[in-house]
């Protein structure tokens, strides 16, 4: 696993299914994250569009969650490279 992968996985202790991770978790993350994890959330996110690109336009629960989790690593990565 990843530091990256560890650190969400983290983040996500104690919340239920349907939460997502608070912002300032988020923040804690970013505080944390090297040339290499800044290297993996740029990964995720061109994966998360060729993903997003690949899905049938009927699924647009599927679209919403990865755009979701586009806007998030972009997010992190703002935060992560400041």
């Amino acid at each position: 696993m990843s530091k990256l992968s560890a650190l969400i996985a983290e983040a996500k202790v104690g919340l239920s299914v349907q939460q997502s991770i608070p912002e300032a978790r988020w923040a804690a993350i970013s505080k944390q994250c090297g040339g290499d994890e800044i290297a993996e959330i740029r990964a995720r996110i061109e994966a998360l569009k060729t993903e997003l690109a690949s899905v049938e336009e009927w699924d647009g629960d599927t679209q919403d969650e990865i755009n979701v989790a586009i806007f998030r690593f972009s997010q992190l990565l703002k935060l992560a490279s400041s």
